[in-house]
């Protein structure tokens, strides 16, 4: 059954792309240090995107694809509950 890690990575992977957009919508009209801000949190969400899909594809490999799902899905809910926080702030 590896249909279900690869699915994940593609979510995750989606999903990454999509918090880089609205952070980018996000900074239209910011200061500088609103903008650097922005950048600093754009890093790290595609820096979680990437560790989630390459530590779900070395779990791939190692064999175990139970681990591989939960891993690479992981960013995807720690995304949304940021968005989630940001929306009700």
């Amino acid at each position: 059954m590896k249909v279900l890690p690869i699915l994940a990575m593609i979510c995750t992977a989606l999903a990454t792309l999509t918090a880089l957009v609205f952070c980018m919508a996000m900074s239209a009209n910011s200061t500088s240090g609103q903008i650097r801000a922005v950048k600093l949190w754009m890093g790290g969400l595609s820096l979680l995107g990437v560790a989630g899909i390459i530590i779900g594809v070395l779990l791939l490999r190692a064999g175990s694809p139970g681990w591989a799902t939960g891993v690479s899905f992981a960013p995807v809910i720690i995304m949304a509950l940021i968005l989630g926080i940001t929306l009700l702030a």
